[in-house]
C-alpha cells in the first residue's frame, strides 16, 4: 500500500492545482473614443454613436457578447481612484434613473462625455444587460509622458527628425480613420482590433520613439517606458479586481491601450485572451 501513496498524493495535488488555475476568459475590446475628445496624438474623424444605426449595433454587439461570454465583470477606462463615483453613476443607470443632468453641465466636453463616451454607451449597457451589480474602473494617467519635449529632442537627433514623427502619426491617423469608415459598428471594432492596428500603435513606440536614444537622458526609451508603465498600471488594476470565480470578463479601452494589453493577457497565466473576431 505504501508504494501507491506518493502517486495518490501527487494525483490529489495535481487535481487541486488544476481547479485553482482555471483560466478566466478575457474579451479585449479596443475602441475609438465615442465622444472624440481629441486628446490622442493622432486625430480621427467624427462618428455619431447616438444615431439609430449605431445604437442598434450596440444592442446587437452586447447581445452577442452576453450570449457567448456572459461577463462577470466589465472593466472601463475610467479613473481607478474614482471607482466609487463611477459605481454611483452606474447604480442610477442600472435602476433606469438619469445618471447625469445635461442642463446643469456647462462645458460641451462634459456634455458629450456623459452622453456619448464608450464607458456609458457600451460599458454601462453591457454591465446592466449582464446583470452585474458593479462596473470596474482601471485608468491611471499620472505617469509623465513628455510629448511636449519631443520636437526639441528630435532637433538634437542626428538620424531622426520631427517630420519623421509627423509621418508616423499621419500613418497611424490614416489607418484609424480607415477603421472608422464602415457604416456597421461591428466592422469598425473588427478593424480597430486587427493585428495591423495593434502593430501600428505599438510600432510607433518601439520602432520610432525608442530610437531617440541620446545619453545621458535616453529620452526615447524613457518615453516608451512611460507608456508601458501607464498600461501596466492599468492592467494591474484589472488583475487585482479579478477573482478566481470570474469565468468571463470584458475590457473596454482605447485601441492604443488594447494593443498593449493584448501582449499582457497572452503572457498572464490566469487569463485566456478572447479576440473580438471570435465574438462578433
Amino acid at each position: 500500500m505504501k508504494r501507491f501513496f506518493p502517486f495518490l498524493l501527487l494525483l490529489s495535488f495535481s487535481t487541486g492545482f488544476a481547479q485553482k488555475t482555471a483560466k478566466t476568459n478575457v474579451l479585449l475590446i479596443g475602441t475609438y473614443h465615442f465622444n472624440n475628445p481629441g486628446f490622442d496624438q493622432g486625430k480621427v474623424k467624427e462618428r455619431n454613436i447616438l444615431d439609430n444605426e449605431n445604437q442598434e449595433a450596440l444592442e446587437q454587439i452586447t447581445a452577442k457578447i452576453i450570449k457567448k461570454y456572459k461577463p462577470n465583470k466589465i472593466f472601463v477606462e475610467y479613473y481607478f481612484s474614482e471607482g466609487k463615483r463611477l459605481n454611483e453613476l452606474y447604480s442610477l443607470y442600472k435602476n433606469d434613473k438619469p445618471f447625469y443632468q445635461s442642463d446643469t453641465i456647462k462645458k460641451d466636453f462634459y456634455k458629450r462625455f456623459y452622453s456619448e463616451n464608450e464607458i456609458f454607451q457600451f460599458g454601462f449597457r453591457l454591465a446592466k444587460k449582464s446583470g452585474n451589480d458593479s462596473i470596474y474602473a482601471i485608468d491611471y494617467d499620472e505617469v509623465p509622458i513628455r510629448f511636449d519635449l519631443l520636437r526639441s529632442k528630435l532637433a538634437e537627433n542626428k538620424v531622426l527628425n520631427y517630420a519623421d514623427y509627423e509621418a508616423k502619426i499621419a500613418e497611424l491617423s490614416d489607418y484609424m480613420n480607415f477603421c472608422l469608415e464602415p457604416k456597421k459598428l461591428q466592422e469598425v471594432f473588427l478593424r480597430l482590433n486587427s493585428p495591423k492596428q495593434y502593430e501600428l500603435n505599438k510600432g510607433l513606440y518601439i520602432s520610432f520613439l525608442n530610437r531617440i536614444n541620446q545619453s545621458p537622458d535616453f529620452f526615447g526609451p524613457d518615453l516608451a517606458a512611460a507608456w508601458y508603465k501607464r498600461n501596466l498600471i492599468m492592467y494591474a488594476n484589472i488583475q487585482n479586481q479579478v477573482s478566481e470565480t470570474d469565468k468571463n470578463i470584458v475590457i473596454i479601452v482605447g485601441a492604443g491601450h488594447a494593443a498593449m494589453m493584448e501582449d499582457f493577457i497572452k503572457n498572464d497565466e490566469r487569463f485566456r485572451l478572447i479576440r473580438v473576431d471570435q465574438v462578433f
